[in-house]
């Protein structure tokens, strides 16, 4: 189950690590989380590394 958590000053969001693994994700992969324009959906896309 995915969480929503509050620091005070950012908010943290844990993922089961069957689905980290399943993404192929590792420790310090960097994510961009994005609004669906029309829904309640959000999206998470791996931030590629250039170079």
């Amino acid at each position: 189950m995915t969480r929503v958590l509050s620091t005070g000053k950012q908010f943290v969001i844990t993922i089961p690590k069957d689905l980290i693994s399943l993404m192929g994700w590792v420790k310090g992969t960097e994510v961009l989380i994005s609004k669906f324009p029309e829904k309640n959906l959000l999206y998470i896309e791996e931030v590629k590394k250039h170079g």
